[in-house]
């Protein structure tokens, strides 16, 4: 069941509007936090907004059993993760960009990265596109993280992941302990989706960026652009303009990304059929 609600969310994010506001706003989940934990910054907000409703999930989704709790996994499981990841495709997103980067457009497509990636406004170099591929490959990678943990340990987990990443975003001086729970949660889809891009990039390039650093509880989301970096040199060439360089590179990071999703989703196939 669980593959399936991964199935349809992923099909139901290619959908464009229509969405209403609880699931589409981007700061649901702040608002979330807002509400159970108005104005608490410690332990004890913590527990209130984040690791409560994460029991509370993990318990309701336990319950569910037969034919009628296979339908309200489905239909619950399937809203719970629109509401985590987002109703928005992140690929349809980059898609659009890359529509208005090849019509030549710079400002259409700066304009549209503000809004979809909260790219800042600038000149759009090098270290534009670097920066606008790299808030795409971490929107991704938290794509990657949820659907792990639901797959693995189920609905309350993936809502843990989430929650204490919202958590860490609000109360980012007061949360030591959420910043290592973070680490320790992103530690294995990390090293999963590194392992994605080595199959579907350039396996020696990848291997040999992430040397040494692979068993180390480091930080995913530098180690992640490190992997990534590896197969985009090999893989981008020479361009006539830097407009037109930093176009290729995230035309590149885009169906990397897409490659991945891919044997995400064959990894999630091979879990479901083992753990049947």
């Amino acid at each position: 069941m669980k593959l399936l609600v991964i199935l349809l969310v992923l099909a139901l994010r290619r959908l464009d509007g229509g969405w209403p506001a609880w699931l589409a706003r981007p700061d649901r989940h702040q608002r979330w936090l807002a509400a159970l934990a108005p104005g608490r910054e410690g332990t004890l907000g913590w527990w209130l907004a984040v690791a409560l409703p994460s029991i509370v999930a993990a318990l309701l989704f336990a319950w569910f059993d037969g034919f009628w709790g296979a339908l309200a996994t489905l239909l619950l499981g399937s809203l719970l993760l629109l509401w985590l990841v987002g109703v928005e495709s992140e690929f349809r997103q980059t898609d659009e960009l890359l529509v208005r980067g090849r019509l030549n457009d710079p400002e259409a497509l700066m304009k549209r990265a503000e809004e979809d990636f909260q790219q800042p406004a600038g000149e759009p170099d090098q270290d534009w596109f670097h920066a606008l591929g790299a808030r795409l490959l971490m929107r991704v990678f938290n794509l990657f993280s949820a659907l792990f943990w639901l797959c693995v340990l189920g609905p309350g987990a993936a809502l843990l992941l989430v929650l204490n990443r919202a958590w860490l975003v609000r109360h980012p001086r007061h949360s030591d302990w959420s910043r290592s729970l973070d680490a320790a949660l992103s530690w294995i889809p990390c090293r999963l989706t590194i392992v994605a891009f080595a199959l579907v990039g350039h396996f020696a390039a990848v291997l040999h960026a992430v040397a040494g650093r692979l068993w180390r509880l480091d930080d995913s989301r530098e180690l992640l652009g490190v992997a990534a970096g590896a197969t985009l040199r090999e893989e981008v060439k020479e361009a006539g303009s830097v407009f037109q360089a930093g176009l290729d590179c995230l035309e590149a990071m885009h169906g990397l990304l897409l490659r991945a999703l891919a044997v995400w989703l064959i990894f999630i196939a091979l879990w479901t059929l083992l753990a049947w």
